[in-house]
């Protein structure tokens, strides 16, 4: 992106490695609060009747994220790339700007649910998709909205484990949000995917990972943790193996399921 804001970093502008032709329709810009808070959702093609729908959660204020990388998080190509992919799998997706990503975060879901009516989504059928430094944001979200259906979490940052700060030392070093205390925000009852990448560098990300599972075990939880020991942080638009292209298949199955998408 060629512009006064900051330059672009490759992962925000690569395509996701696997796709759908999509021809659906999308209601760009409705405002959900004050600010020019505003989000795009992706319908699916031949929808009949109100459609479920995923909200791609955001962890970081897009006005830091923009000066960082020259472009705000809802025109990030994966993000787009994602919506287009649930949509044409007959999962409706919201992408959206923000300032204050914890309250807008939830705004989001409270306007859908407000007004599923008007935007034709079934207000009982919502889900989470989030990766990296946003999950933190999004098990927020799932602690704090009501009867979300289930939740996709890409190799994400996850809670701080009894003792551990690695979370909170990660949230200050990369500057995404991190609403949480540790493991006694769990989110309870939800089902969750979490796809975690062997390959990922991030310090501390993948323990985080695995202390969530045994926190999951120990609760009796619906976790299921898919490990892709291959799979770098973003493998799903800087790697085009077979692999990653399961994963993704993967991910958007699991939420066909838990949103009765037959």
């Amino acid at each position: 992106m060629a512009d006064d804001r900051g330059v672009a970093n490759p992962l925000f502008i690569k395509p996701l490695v696997y796709q759908l032709p999509y021809s659906g329709a999308v209601r760009e810009g409705i405002d959900y609060a004050s600010e020019a808070r505003a989000f795009d959702i992706y319908y699916p093609q031949n929808s009949e009747g109100p459609a479920p729908v995923a909200v791609l959660v955001t962890g970081y204020p897009d006005p830091a994220f923009e000066a960082l990388t020259g472009m705000q998080q809802m025109e990030v190509q994966g993000n787009k790339d994602w919506a287009k992919l649930l949509a044409a799998n007959g999962i409706a997706a919201v992408i959206y700007n923000n300032i204050e990503p914890v309250a807008d975060a939830l705004a989001v879901i409270d306007y859908l649910k407000t007004e599923s009516l008007r935007l034709q989504i079934d207000p009982a059928r919502i889900a989470l998709w989030s990766c990296s430094g946003n999950v933190p944001n999004a098990i927020n979200v799932l602690n704090e909205a009501a009867a979300l259906r289930c939740a996709v979490l890409l190799y994400g940052f996850m809670l701080d484990a009894p003792g551990s700060k690695l979370i909170a030392q990660a949230s200050a070093n990369l500057h995404f949000v991190n609403p949480n205390q540790g493991m006694q925000d769990f989110p309870e009852n939800t089902p969750i995917l979490i796809i975690g990448a062997g390959k990922d560098e991030f310090p501390g990300l993948n323990e985080s990972i695995d202390a969530f599972e045994a926190e999951a075990i120990a609760r009796n939880s619906p976790v299921s943790v898919v490990r892709y020991p291959e799979g770098a942080n973003g493998f799903d638009v800087l790697d085009d193996s077979q692999r990653s292209i399961e994963m993704i298949k993967l991910c958007v199955g699991f939420l066909r399921l838990r949103l009765n998408v037959y």
